[in-house]
């Protein structure tokens, strides 16, 4: 594994967060202040959005399937077969541009306004916005997998880079728009142009960069294009779980609470979100190593890479989570002005839920990026299914907390299942233990024990008591995790790495 490669990716990774920091600290407040019906408003921006993003899944497993692949065949010198498999998915992506474009088009004749409960925009307009986003989305294909490429010669930082350049052009100039209270589907052509302007971008630094991996579309082979199509389509059902679990409850909750219950939850589990990007990090930073070790058929220091990321991700879990749970009330002041939103109950079950999927993210990283993932593919779109019918039952009865405790089960679960294919992934004779996830667990327990008391009261505390309160709990927290999980032996070993590479540079 190389330590330098894993932190120029995290410092893209971090990037990254930082701007969707930036988009979730913006947006929001400025639908609520500028315009009418701010929160049903912003609700409804959101279940438009949502609307379209199950439209993922029919890219995504192409380009995470194929990007891989591509990494794994170039780490063995196989250059041919690597551009065999470009060339083929590039062939069944613009099969499904024709396709969406094509079909897409009938959302203009749809009633998306009376069929989502949309309260505050137009028939025609919602249909339009609709169509517009299904656009941005076809161009992402290409943007995607351009900017996804880079990984393949052991540049993924430069391909993550383009990307937030990119999100952060189209936030910038959403809030602008947003400002100016423009139509929604004014907003949707700007996301449009801004896809459009950086894929044009990406293109043209792929050719100066990397031309290596430049699309080309006379390699392909219907062969391939087949072959490639069960992968391609596991790697999707991953993106449906995806949408199950995110987009989803947003357009159940629209439909049996109303845009204004969507709103608060979509910021409740907006700011435990920001605070997982650390998690995030950690886990996604190290994809490229798992595919290049894969590769190379490197076992000992897979594992090797396992023990030490683990380490250092269930060292965060507790700091990050709790710090988080006790912050929030600061937080809902500071950003939204509305210290009303915070409510303990939501934002516990949210900590708790958050912490879950902070360990699930690691291990499933190690599936992921390996093309070892059709099992846990066809699991979690289950898991997922069933607990949004569960919860839609409920929901109506018991609110958005019925979601959150379904939620909590299922992660839990998926947590279980992802470390038993974890051990299938590496050899029998390299086993790996489950002993650190048990020592969180007792320290999580511990640590929402200690901190139920103050979640309940500091609603009504000053807000100089409220960071008091974070900072103490978070440091002792912090300090018990650095040596309950070894994270002592990570900083040695980055040290020697870094003494090693100031020695060759003098």
């Amino acid at each position: 594994m190389s330590l330098k490669r894993i932190l120029k990716l995290m410092a893209a990774f971090l990037a990254g967060q930082g701007v969707s920091i930036v988009t979730q600290l913006l947006i929001p407040p400025l639908f609520l202040a500028r315009y009418a019906n701010g929160m049903e408003s912003y609700g409804e921006w959101l279940v438009l959005t949502a609307a379209v993003s199950y439209l993922g899944t029919l890219n995504y497993g192409i380009q995470n399937y194929t990007t891989n692949q591509m990494a794994i065949h170039y780490n063995r010198g196989e250059l041919d077969e690597a551009k065999i498999v470009q060339a083929s998915a590039l062939r069944l992506i613009l099969i499904l541009i024709a396709f969406l474009c094509a079909a897409g088009s009938g959302v203009l004749l749809m009633p998306i306004s009376s069929w989502m409960g949309l309260r505050h925009i137009d028939n025609s307009a919602a249909s339009l916005t609709l169509f517009l986003m299904l656009l941005q989305f076809v161009v992402g294909m290409l943007f995607a997998v351009l900017a996804d490429s880079y990984m393949v010669v052991g540049q993924a930082h430069r391909g993550n880079l383009w990307i937030n350049a990119q999100r952060l052009f189209a936030v910038l100039v959403l809030a602008g728009f947003v400002w100016r209270r423009a139509s929604f589907p004014t907003l949707a052509v700007t996301q449009l142009g801004s896809m459009m302007l950086f894929t044009l971008l990406t293109l043209v630094d792929v050719r100066v960069t990397a031309p290596v991996l430049l699309p080309s579309l006379r390699y392909g082979s219907t062969r391939q294009m087949i072959a490639s199509l069960r992968p391609s389509a596991h790697f999707g059902l991953l993106s449906i779980s995806a949408f199950l679990v995110w987009q989803g409850p947003l357009l159940v909750m629209a439909k049996l609470l109303g845009p204004a219950s969507v709103a608060v939850f979509a910021m409740s589990r907006a700011v435990f979100s920001m605070s997982r990007q650390l998690l995030a990090v950690s886990s996604y930073s190290i994809g490229q190593d798992i595919t290049h070790l894969i590769g190379q058929r490197n076992w000992p220091q897979l594992r090797r890479l396992y023990e030490l990321s683990e380490k250092v991700v269930l060292f965060l879990i507790p700091t990050l989570t709790l710090g988080t749970l006790l912050i929030c009330p600061l937080l809902f002041t500071v950003w939204l002005h509305h210290r009303s939103v915070y409510e303990p109950i939501t934002c516990m079950l949210m900590a708790a839920v958050s912490s879950v999927i902070g360990i699930k993210e690691h291990k499933w990283q190690f599936q992921w990026s390996s093309n070892e993932h059709e099992s846990l593919a066809r699991f979690s779109s289950i898991a997922y299914a069933i607990m949004l019918a569960a919860s839609a039952l409920l929901m109506g009865r018991f609110g958005t907390c019925a979601f959150l405790y379904c939620w909590l089960v299922t992660e839990l679960v998926l947590v279980v299942y992802v470390i038993y294919l974890n051990h299938k992934l590496f050899p029998s004779d390299m086993q790996l233990s489950v002993a650190p996830i048990f020592r969180l667990l007792v320290v999580l327990l511990i640590a929402f024990a200690l901190a139920a008391w103050p979640v309940w009261q500091d609603a009504n505390w000053p807000l100089a008591e409220v960071v008091a309160v974070v900072v103490i709990f978070s440091a002792i927290l912090a300090g018990l995790s650095y040596f309950v999980f070894g994270v002592d032996e990570v900083r040695a070993v980055v040290e020697r790495k870094l003494r090693r590479r100031l020695r060759t540079a003098e």
